[in-house]
């Protein structure tokens, strides 16, 4: 039996499952992709189609007999109940807080990325260590092969002449409310591409957030990614230099050796102003030790004086990106679904 399945609940679970998804399809192996009916379905199965993809709709079909392993991007807590050998993977990078305690009781194998993770894990989870694997971080081989940049240039009518800033922020918390609504036009000598959070472009408590995206879109030098556009590997090619505040995609972006503005201006619900224990708890404290692989911003302003002076000079953060792409990545050598495979021929199939 060498049936393979990956559960996928949101449609941008599916940037770090295809590599591995791919691989194991080219070596003759049965993948299904089995997708969530509770939300955002029609855009999973439009995803699905594109990339002709096996897939089956329901949570149910995660008790198949007759599947081997199962790969996750969240705790599910039915896992221990599957016939399957189940395997996770967080669908993050970085630092923010994971219920890594429930992950390792749960599933049969943890999969981390580099050695921030993974010693945090084997120190503090001693009994179950052995579970723990280091592999890298599987979203970013694509981005190691990447061989669509000229059609991506022609979908988003990019001048070759101008540098391209990228702006992706988390859908909370986030600096899209005060960033300024006439941000293309401080860059007009720029190309300017905006890729939202999917939670962004969907949740009611964020149509604030989509009339920003709106004003921006009308900039001749702006272009506003739409659900459609699951992935963030494409942009993380195109871009020069990446704008974004708590999100894990500045891991990404700086394991790729380019610059980032972290903006520290945030808009936060008034929960967190009345409890800022809140924020700490989403958040691991150790982000403040990740903060100096580039420039924070404190204000607009100031974000806009740093973006174009680490466009001048991208090599001022060259040595954190590269330590900490180490850390928080592991290896970025477009093989990381490889060694994936390798460990699921060992340990689980």
């Amino acid at each position: 039996m060498n049936k393979v399945a990956f559960y996928i609940q949101y449609p941008y679970y599916f940037p770090h499952f295809l590599p591995i998804g791919n691989l194991l399809t080219t070596q003759g192996y049965d993948v299904v992709y089995i997708l969530s009916e509770k939300q955002n379905t029609k855009n999973m199965i439009d995803i699905a189609q594109k990339h002709n993809l096996t897939y089956k709709l329901g949570e149910d079909n995660l008790y198949s007999s007759n599947i081997a392993s199962i790969f996750f991007a969240n705790n599910f807590l039915d896992a221990p109940k599957l016939s399957a050998k189940t395997l996770f993977m967080d669908h993050g990078v970085g630092t923010k807080h994971c219920d890594y305690a429930t992950a390792l009781e749960i599933f049969d194998i943890v999969l981390v990325e580099g050695d921030y993770r993974y010693n945090s894990l084997v120190e503090k989870f001693i009994p179950q260590k052995q579970k723990v694997h280091k592999v890298g971080f599987s979203k970013l081989d694509f981005a190691f092969h990447f061989q669509e940049r000229d059609i991506y240039i022609k979908k988003y009518n990019l001048n070759n002449q101008k540098q391209t800033i990228l702006y992706a922020p988390t859908f909370f918390p986030s600096s899209i409310e005060k960033m300024s609504d006439s941000f293309p036009d401080d860059f007009k000598e720029y190309n300017i591409i905006i890729k939202p959070h999917y939670l962004s472009l969907h949740r009611s408590r964020y149509k604030g957030q989509r009339k920003k995206f709106q004003k921006w879109a009308s900039y001749s030098n702006c272009s506003v990614c739409d659900e459609s556009e699951y992935s963030l590997v494409p942009f993380l090619n195109l871009a020069d230099i990446m704008i974004s505040d708590e999100s894990s995609a500045i891991f990404e972006f700086t394991a790729l050796d380019k610059p980032v503005i972290l903006n520290r201006f945030l808009k936060l619900r008034w929960s967190y102003y009345l409890n800022p224990k809140k924020l700490i708890k989403r958040l691991d404290p150790d982000i403040e030790i990740y903060r100096t692989i580039g420039d924070n911003a404190k204000n607009y302003k100031e974000m806009v004086e740093m973006v174009k002076e680490n466009l001048q000079n991208k090599n001022k953060y060259k040595e954190q990106r590269i330590s900490f792409t180490k850390d928080i990545c592991g290896q970025v050598d477009g093989q990381v679904s490889q060694r994936i495979v390798n460990l699921l021929q060992k340990e689980l199939l």
